[in-house]
């Protein structure tokens, strides 16, 4: 049977699934906390099937495996070891943001630290870091879906917009839970069946322990220099705070049913992201032993080219997994670029007049059209010509570091009159040292760190000498 029948069954088939299960979503009566919290009554099981989701984006399985592909062992030490270490910080926070009862994180930062200039500076920092990362999920959906059904790369990405994620994301919080329990199962199902069959003679443990041994040479940092070394423990770095301090998690935790049900799916995710991380690794191990033919193709579709080394309906399952994680990830991006937008930086003023519920009813309305336009403003750029994955993955994710770590993990380090002026430096400096030095991300973002660092540490200890004068 022709790959293009697979193609296009499998395509049919999610979409179906998808406004099935997304549309039992939408409901009569909404409010801010419905639809960016689901009212915080999100059950344990589906709060760990979004967060996994959302974490399996484009870069986590397109970005990471061509990388692996091309460089070896680095990528996986860089990368999934980065994503890893990121959520050994999540417990610290769980207590400290469920307590807190807010709808989003910059308005955490305004709470705890009592100053509104914060959340808007944060806010309008996400908004950008997430429209910036939208590009990678619309460019990677567009060439996937390209790839697969034949049809133009633009129409194919249009389709992910008008289609998949607005109607996804209308719903609110709730309708991207529906929709990343199937996507993750997805997810889990395409490595998974590729990892079974990319072995050409089949899968066995003997011929997987015999790839394994055949990459230990290259499992190894001693061929590497030490400016490799420096390089790959930079971007883990930046992997691993970003991850311990995106909102798109740290959104999860507060929206579970109960604090203790947050603990549980932090204890259980690591098993669903690992075994998707293993399945991955193998699978592209195998690709670099057996097939190192994928030359200086575009990401996506180098990773779609090594499906075809797989049988049709495992290759299709393969690239069904990528269109998953796009939409997983961009609708849960989406939604919280939206609330960065009309909730953070530019909330509605309230008019005494108006009923309660056609205030909330006229608020959402306002958030759907943000949706829309970032949206837009995002497929727009993802024809721009934008770098690769990994490098628009670490300009948005060092960004993310830089305004919420020191914050969330070191309040006590926080001097809350000058937090304003130092994360608005930092920022800025991150931007001159990127776009103005070409400095590499992750080397800008360690600057900024320990520059944010020693003005907290200053500040605090001008203070102390001041209330000793005293």
């Amino acid at each position: 049977m022709s790959p293009l029948i697979y193609y296009l069954a499998a395509f049919g088939a999610y979409t179906v699934f998808i406004i099935l299960l997304t549309g039992q979503s939408f409901a009569w009566k909404e409010t801010k906390k419905s639809f960016y919290l689901g009212d915080m009554k999100v059950a344990l099981f589906p709060t760990l099937a979004t967060f996994c989701a959302t974490w399996m984006s484009p870069l986590s399985l397109v970005g990471f495996g061509i990388w692996f592909y091309r460089s070896g062992y680095v990528a996986f030490w860089a990368s999934v070891n980065g994503w890893m270490i990121g959520l050994l910080f999540f417990p610290f926070v769980v207590k400290r943001l469920r307590a807190a009862r807010v709808t989003s994180l910059p308005e955490w930062l305004e709470k705890r630290y009592g100053d509104v200039r914060v959340r808007r500076l944060v806010a309008l920092t996400m908004i950008f870091l997430y429209v910036v990362y939208l590009v990678i999920q619309f460019r990677a959906f567009g060439v996937v879906v390209s790839y697969m059904l034949e049809i133009p790369q633009g129409f194919a990405a249009t389709s992910l917009i008008y289609l998949f994620v607005l109607y996804t994301t209308f719903g609110g919080y709730l309708s991207v839970v529906r929709s990343d329990m199937l996507n993750l199962l997805l997810i889990i199902l395409g490595v998974t069946v590729a990892a079974w069959f990319c072995l050409p003679e089949g899968f066995s443990f003997t011929a997987a322990r015999e790839v394994f041994r055949a990459e230990s040479a290259e499992l190894s940092l001693n061929s590497f220099s030490l400016s490799e070394v420096f390089s790959a423990f930079a971007m883990m770095l930046v992997w691993g705070l970003g991850v311990a301090t995106n909102p798109q998690y740290m959104i999860r935790i507060i929206a579970c049913r109960s604090r203790r049900e947050a603990y549980g799916m932090l204890t259980l995710s690591p098993y669903v992201v690992g075994w998707i991380y293993l399945c991955l690794t193998f699978f592209i191990m195998v690709c670099r032993l057996k097939y190192p033919l994928i030359g200086g193709l575009e990401e996506t579709l180098a990773f779609a080219k090594l499906g075809q080394f797989l049988p049709p309906f495992a290759g299709m399952l393969l690239l069904v997994c990528v269109i998953a994680a796009a939409v997983s990830t961009a609708n849960s991006q989406l939604l919280l670029a939206a609330c960065s937008l009309c909730y953070d930086l530019l909330p509605l003023k309230k008019d005494e007049s108006e009923l309660r519920p056609f205030q909330e009813e006229r608020f959402l309305f306002i958030n759907r059209i943000a949706i829309t336009v970032i949206a837009s403003v995002a497929l727009m750029l993802s024809h721009a010509g934008l770098p690769g994955y990994i490098k628009l993955g670490t300009i948005s994710w060092t960004l993310v570091a830089i305004a919420y770590f020191y914050p969330l993990f070191t309040p006590g380090l926080i001097v809350k009159e000058i937090l304003f002026a130092v994360l608005s430096l930092a920022i800025m400096l991150q931007f001159l040292l990127i776009f103005g030095f070409h400095i590499e991300p992750e080397y800008a973002m360690l600057i900024v760190l320990v520059g944010e660092w020693l003005v907290f540490m200053a500040a605090k200890f001008v203070r102390s000498k001041k209330c000793f004068a005293g």
